[in-house]
């Protein structure tokens, strides 16, 4: 079903591990969409950002944190409806911000990861892209850290 991401809820949460803060950024998808989510948006993109200012705790400091603006949402803008994909969960740890975006098996990953670099030639992103059609990694998120 297709849903804009611009009409959905996004959450927010805080919690720690090993020692240090992690924070999360999702849409208001309840787990039990899942499973027909799952079915249109079968392969997971993974962009791990490299933050280049954080504090102790691995934070990034929030002047900082302002300036990533345009490229968060050069990297979520594609997926403000769920054509493409979705974006699952943003989450921000130990010096890295990664987001964990489902995508439909006819998206141009490599395009779309080009057009980004070319914007964004300073920021530094690792790619990852890997099956999951049972959507493994958000069902992980949601039972270890209460996502509903």
């Amino acid at each position: 079903m297709i849903i804009p991401n611009a009409k959905r809820t996004w959450l927010t949460g805080e919690a720690e591990y090993d020692g240090l803060p992690i924070l999360f950024r999702k849409p208001d998808i309840k787990v039990s969409e899942f499973p027909s989510l799952s079915r249109d948006y079968p392969i997971l993109l993974i962009l791990k950002h490299d933050l280049k200012i954080v504090k102790e705790n691995g934070l990034p400091d929030g002047e900082y944190n302002q300036t990533l603006e345009d490229f968060d949402l050069s990297i979520t803008g594609p997926f403000k409806v769920d054509t493409n994909g979705i974006v699952g969960l943003i989450q921000t740890y130990s010096g890295v911000r990664t987001y964990y975006i489902y995508v439909t098996e006819f998206f141009k990953v490599e395009e779309y990861v080009n057009d980004l670099r070319n914007k964004f030639p300073h920021e530094d992103c690792i790619v990852e892209v890997e099956p999951d059609q049972r959507w493994r990694l958000l069902n992980g998120y949601a039972r270890d850290f209460g996502f509903p």
